[in-house]
C-alpha cells in the first residue's frame, strides 16, 4: 500500500518494492527473542565434499564411488550454468536431465542422475546444509529395463578356450616375448577365476576377495565373507573347479616362495606383486579374452553370473537363491531366462493332459473287462 516517488524508473521501483518486503520477511523468521536455526550458506563443492565424506565413512567403497561419479556431473553442470546450491530446484534438475539426454545419455543413466540428486539434497537437508530438500516431491521416472544378454553354452566354452589360446605362443605369437612363468601365472589364475565365477555364481568382488583359508578342497566348499549383503555364506563347489584351484595354488606357491610369511596377505587370487587383484583391471582382462575369441561385447562379468544363476534356477529356485546370495527369490528371478527348448522339455515331463487322458482311458478299459 506504499506509494513510490513518481520520478523512479520501473527497474528502480521494483528494487524498492523488494526492499520493502525484506523487513516483514525478517520479522517472520524471528520467534520471540530467539532466532530460528540459521542455515549456513554452502557451495556445491562444500556440500558435495561433506556428503562424500559421510558416504566414505558409512557405505561401501563402490557406493561412495557411484555417488562421486554421478554427482560430479551435476555439480559441473550447475557451476557452468551459474545455478547456486541454495537456489537449485526441480526445474533445474529437469534442465540438467534434458541436456544429458541430448548428449546421448541413456534413460538408465538419467534415472541414476535423478536418484543421486534426490539422495544428495535430502542428506543436505537432514544435515542443516539446506532448509529443505527442493526435490522432496520430485517424481523420478523409472527407466525401461533393456533386455539383458544371456550367454550361450557355446559362448562360455569359447571364452574358456580363449584363455589358454591367448597365452599359447602357437595361437597368439604376440605373447612370445613374455617369460614362460608369466604366461603360466596369468593363464592358470585367470582360468581359475572365470571358471570359479561360472561354478559358484559369485560376484567378481566376492571371488577376488577370497582368501586361501576360505576354500576347502576336501569338503568342496568355499566361504564367501565379502558379500554384497555383508553376510557370509558357505556354498558348494564342483570337483572340476576344485581341481583347477589346486593347479593354481601350485603356481601361487611358486610365485610367493620368496615372500616372508608375515607379508603374505593370504589372497587366493593375487596380482604379480602378490597383492589383491583389482576388479576394474580384471574387467579389462575379460575384454581381452573376449576380443581374442571374437565374442560379442555383451558378455560381461555380470553376464557370467547371470548364466550360472539361470542354470541353477532350472533345477531349483531356492538352491539358486542361496548360492547367489539373494535375500529374496524375486531378485533371483530377475536373472532367469528360460529358453523355449527347456520349457518344452519341462512341459513334456509334467504331461498334465497326458495324465488325465491316460487315466480316463484306463478306467474305460477296466469297465469293458
Amino acid at each position: 500500500g506504499r506509494r513510490l516517488p513518481p520520478n523512479l524508473t520501473s527497474k528502480q521501483a521494483l528494487i524498492t518494492f523488494v526492499d520493502t518486503l525484506r523487513i516483514p520477511l525478517r520479522n517472520l523468521m524471528t520467534k520471540g527473542p530467539q532466532q530460528v536455526t540459521d542455515f549456513t550458506s554452502s557451495s556445491w563443492a562444500e556440500a558435495l565434499r561433506e556428503f562424500l565424506l559421510n558416504m566414505e565413512a558409512t557405505r561401501a567403497p563402490k557406493t561412495h564411488r557411484y555417488y562421486k561419479v554421478q554427482l560430479a556431473q551435476l555439480v559441473r553442470w550447475a557451476d557452468t550454468n551459474d545455478v547456486s546450491f541454495s537456489d537449485f530446484g526441480k526445474r533445474d534438475l529437469d534442465r540438467f536431465l534434458v541436456e544429458r539426454a541430448k548428449s546421448g545419455k541413456s534413460q538408465v543413466t538419467l534415472h541414476h542422475d535423478a536418484i543421486c540428486a534426490k539422495a544428495f539434497l535430502a542428506w543436505c537437508s537432514r544435515n542443516d546444509l539446506l532448509k529443505r530438500s527442493p526435490l522432496a516431491d520430485y517424481q523420478v521416472r523409472n527407466a525401461a529395463k533393456p533386455p539383458m544378454y544371456m550367454p550361450t553354452d557355446e559362448d562360455v566354452r569359447a571364452l574358456l578356450a580363449a584363455i589358454h589360446g591367448y597365452w599359447n605362443t602357437a595361437t597368439n605369437p604376440d605373447v612370445r616375448y613374455n617369460p614362460s612363468a608369466k604366461r603360466i601365472f596369468h593363464r592358470d589364475r585367470n582360468y581359475a577365476i572365470i571358471l570359479g565365477l561360472l561354478d559358484t555364481a559369485c560376484r567378481i568382488g566376492e571371488m577376488i576377495s577370497l582368501k586361501v583359508d576360505d576354500i576347502r578342497l576336501e569338503q568342496r566348499s568355499i566361504t564367501i565373507r565379502e558379500s554384497k549383503g555383508r553376510e557370509s555364506r558357505t556354498i558348494p563347489i564342483s570337483a572340476e573347479w576344485a581341481a583347477t584351484v589346486e593347479v593354481w595354488l601350485k603356481v601361487r606357491r611358486r610365485a610367493m616362495k620368496n615372500v616372508p610369511i608375515g607379508e603374505d596377505e593370504g589372497w587366493l587370487f593375487i596380482s604379480e606383486t602378490g597383492s589383491r587383484l583389482d576388479e576394474g583391471r580384471f574387467l579389462k582382462v575379460l575384454k581381452k579374452y573376449r576380443a581374442f575369441a571374437n565374442l560379442t561385447g555383451k558378455i560381461t562379468l555380470h553376464s557370467l553370473r547371470r548364466f550360472s544363476i539361470n542354470k541353477l534356477v532350472k533345477h531349483n529356485l531356492l538352491m539358486a537363491q542361496i548360492i547367489a546370495g539373494h535375500k529374496d527369490t524375486k531378485t533371483t528371478l530377475i536373472y532367469t531366462k528360460l529358453d523355449p527348448e527347456f520349457v518344452r522339455d519341462m512341459h513334456g515331463q509334467v504331461g498334465v493332459v497326458r495324465g488325465i487322458v491316460t487315466t480316463k482311458a484306463a478306467e474305460k478299459r477296466k469297465r469293458l473287462v
